[in-house]
């Protein structure tokens, strides 16, 4: 098997690379050829792969003029195309990562230090006495990423009798099973936060809502608060979001028939300030309220390789993603158990 040239992408430093290289420190990245940057505030045709070596683009046209199609070039350049159509788009139909704080990792492991208590000033402090010293001992968060991988592989045959091109395909869908496996993972992660019971905000006697949420969803926001946290994000699985936006306490005792989302990311009625992310993911009983920077979102390089199997007479990518979610402290967050039935 003959294994092509592979290209990675680093969330560090927004660059596509020759070759695959996931472990190397991307802070220091002079020693590595960058084939593009990737702007992801713009759009296709608008500047969102910006080639950096212009003189490699011009060769590989010629080598295509050529009929040379074996050319690295050419590998490097439908590779770099390839791996931004999964960095671009694995994040469409999925979003619990709005609930992270997302930092790049320039190597697969990083200590990230945090204080788990908050520092507490010493009030009214008498003239010429002095104050206690104030312990500045940090704790660590540790990532050590772990890698996701898919691998989309079609034969010569089915390349040439379907009547689409089965690799472009499953790229496509490539985008979608990482996107899934991350979700998933940050999911889980979330959804460590310290539970506190609280009832079902579905449940209704003759129309009329038997319990309000706000009550509930306020008294986190307290706890939260006193530990000296800023909670702006509750998170939900679409049937409590459903029960939630349906509460009568919520929407008044009548019924009307109102537009609202069905998920994603906004505002969350009746809270100014708050952010709702509703996915289905999430468990259908509960809802987590938390401080986004207390939940941390580490991102390693994306890597695609493609490789030629002439044994088999198939075509392939191999696309590797390191990353890693993690709850910095248990004060930032609480989730509320019991809610939807």
């Amino acid at each position: 098997m003959s294994t092509v040239r592979g290209v990675t992408y680093s969330p560090y430093t927004k660059k596509f690379y020759v070759g695959s290289i996931p472990t190397v420190d991307f802070a220091n990245d002079s020693t590595y050829e960058p084939i593009a940057k990737l702007n992801p505030e713009r759009k296709l045709g608008d500047g969102r792969i910006e080639f950096i070596a212009h003189e490699m683009v011009r060769a590989a046209e010629r080598h295509q003029r050529d009929a040379v199609i074996d050319s690295n070039e050419i590998s490097n350049i439908t590779a770099t195309d390839m791996l931004q159509e999964v960095v671009g788009t694995q994040w469409r139909d999925y979003f619990a990562i709005n609930a992270m704080t997302r930092i790049a990792v320039p190597k697969l492991q990083l200590d990230v230090p945090y204080r788990n208590a908050k520092m507490a000033a010493r009030q009214k402090v008498p003239e010429l006495n002095v104050p206690d010293e104030t312990n500045t001992e940090f704790s660590k968060v540790t990532f050590g990423l772990w890698k996701n991988v898919v691998d989309v592989y079609a034969s010569d045959e089915a390349r040439i009798r379907g009547t689409i091109e089965p690799l472009a395909y499953d790229i496509a869908q490539a985008a979608g099973a990482l996107g899934s496996a991350a979700n998933t993972q940050i999911i889980t992660e979330i959804e460590t936060a310290t539970t506190v019971a609280k009832g079902d905000w579905g449940a209704a006697t003759s129309g009329i809502s038997d319990r309000n949420p706000m009550p509930d969803i306020m008294d986190v926001v307290a706890t939260i608060n006193d530990l000296h946290y800023r909670p702006t994000i509750i998170t939900m699985n679409t049937r409590v979001w459903a029960d939630y936006i349906s509460n009568t306490w919520v929407n008044g005792s009548a019924v009307r028939a109102v537009d609202r989302y069905t998920f994603g990311t906004f505002p969350l009625p009746g809270f100014p300030g708050i952010t709702v992310i509703v996915d289905s993911g999430f468990t259908n009983t509960v809802a987590t309220m938390l401080d986004p920077a207390t939940f941390l979102l580490g991102e390693g390089p994306t890597v695609a390789e493609q490789y030629r199997d002439p044994h088999r007479g198939a075509d392939g990518y191999v696309i590797r993603q390191w990353l890693q979610p993690k709850k910095v402290t248990a004060d930032g967050s609480r989730k509320m158990t019991g809610v939807s039935a």
